[in-house]
């Protein structure tokens, strides 16, 4: 028995290393550095994985160990073929009015961008580009899949990550579908005079890339209040007793440009947390601020004594993406617009008015993602999906999508099921909220006694049931209601 329990902790051991050294070098790597030889790790082997396997098994709290170390054991597999499409797309421009656009800051040129014309030569550069950089990406693409069955065993690609993330995908799908028939009537009567009202287009006429501006709300900024800044929205949370910004464990890098993608990389929970954001001038640079302070939050009160397997290791995003997108959708409610940012009742009500219609928007859009993916794996269409791709995607949105764009929108991981999950988590846990202390629930300072509670669990309930243990707890119905 000593022995066993020896050969589990080093390999817990060893694995919660590797684990501490990959999220290190990421954030190396978003903070404009280099890998150093402290940011790499020995790569495990098929032999050692089948020893973890032996030894934890596939289910339960010990399972997660298992499934971390395939992670690291598909990582190691994919990155040389990840590294060399990262270095084409970091050479990939598109030529729009005589700029260069790089391919990786096409939706945050996107978001800024209000002319129609110079968004439509930007869809037909970036058509190009896809057809030219499909091929590196499929490229990755195959090598997981050939790594999980010829390696791993796995007769599907959709097994595995069954197994791993605990779910039917097939069960997920059909929710999916509910959910897009249920909201289809709704969507089109916001989506159409918006579009209308803030690009003159129909959306018959409207592609992605009009999707891209109309979401990213830049034509609201003018009613941004002047001299926000980063260190005034972290301090809101003091009204909770929060006080992140005396926070010894929270790192907030501010860098890039305004619009640029923001990331929470949680070193080690609950001791080093980071997050990477852009300068705040609008509101989408307020929203990706807050949906990454809801991820930091969510690890930083996490109760530091829980094992790894319950507090490091975890293989759905779903319940810290439904604080994170908690927080987003907060801080453009109409309430908190006006009793916290101090915008006009008027002006309060169009900013979240607009952001409503963004929300559904975006819970529709990762529905629809995520249809398109099990259908595709489960048909074994991963190179021949695009025509599906664009199909299902126009049907649920309206906007028009190129099916060349298909590989570049697959989310690896299944991480569509986790951002639909979380999108109407986030809504049970506002009603929650909202049911407990009050519409004016953000401002309540007791709110924060709350979130802390939840948050000190961490990682070892997934979000299924987390709500269904919160509905047990206070014998009330808590349910993913649509956003």
């Amino acid at each position: 028995m000593a022995t066993l329990n020896n050969k589990k902790q080093f390999w817990l051991d060893r694995l919660l290393s590797m684990t501490k050294i990959v999220r290190r070098r990421d954030l190396s790597l978003y903070l404009g550095g280099k890998p150093s030889k402290e940011d790499q790790t020995v790569a495990l082997d098929i032999e050692e994985i089948r020893e973890i396997k032996s030894l934890f098994g596939i289910s339960g709290k010990e399972g997660r160990v298992y499934h971390e170390a395939v992670d690291h054991f598909l990582r190691t597999r994919i990155e040389p073929f990840q590294a060399m499409l990262d270095s084409w797309m970091r050479g990939a421009m598109a030529q729009v009015n005589g700029e260069d656009v790089p391919f990786a800051e096409i939706i945050t040129w996107c978001q800024d961008c209000g002319d129609n014309c110079s968004r439509q030569i930007l869809a037909k550069e970036t058509l190009s580009l896809c057809r030219f950089l499909a091929p590196f990406s499929h490229a990755s693409w195959k090598t997981l899949l050939h790594v999980l069955e010829e390696d791993l065993g796995y007769e599907e690609y959709i097994f595995y990550y069954e197994e791993k993330k605990k779910v039917s995908l097939s069960g997920a799908r059909e929710q999916a579908l509910r959910f897009l028939s249920e909201t289809r009537k709704k969507y089109e009567s916001q989506i159409r005079p918006l579009l209308k009202e803030v690009t003159g287009l129909s959306l018959e006429d409207a592609s992605r890339f009009d999707a891209i501006y109309l979401l990213g709300l830049r034509y609201l900024d003018h009613l941004f209040p002047r001299g926000l800044t980063v260190a005034k929205a972290i301090d809101f949370f003091n009204g909770w007793g929060l006080k992140l910004a005396d926070h010894p464990a929270l790192h907030v890098h501010i860098q890039g440009k305004p619009g640029c993608q923001s990331y929470c990389i949680p070193v080690s929970i609950p001791q080093e947390v980071h997050v990477v954001t852009g300068p705040l001038q609008g509101w989408l640079d307020l929203e990706a601020l807050y949906h990454e302070l809801g991820h930091a939050m969510s690890f930083l009160f996490v109760d530091p004594v829980l094992p790894p397997e319950k507090r490091e290791f975890f293989h759905s995003g779903a319940l810290s993406e439904t604080y994170a997108f908690l927080m987003q959708k907060m801080c453009l409610s109409r309430s908190f617009l006006q009793d916290v940012l101090g915008l006009s009742e008027r002006d309060a009500q169009k900013v979240a008015d607009v952001h409503k219609i963004k929300w559904l928007t975006l819970a529709r859009r990762y529905a629809a993602k995520l249809v398109i993916e099990v259908d595709s794996f489960q048909e074994k269409r991963l190179q021949k999906g695009e025509k599906y791709y664009a199909e299902v995607m126009h049907r649920e949105t309206g906007f028009h999508y190129d099916p060349e764009t298909y590989l570049f929108d697959l989310m690896p991981d299944f991480y569509s099921l986790d951002y639909f999950l979380a999108f109407m988590g986030a809504d049970s846990l506002w009603q929650y909220l909202a049911g407990s202390k009050g519409c004016n629930w953000p401002v309540n300072p007791e709110t924060g006694d709350i979130l802390r509670r939840w948050w000190k669990s961490g990682n070892q309930f997934d979000l299924a049931a987390f709500l269904q243990d919160l509905s047990a707890e206070h014998q009330v119905k808590v349910h993913c209601r649509q956003p």
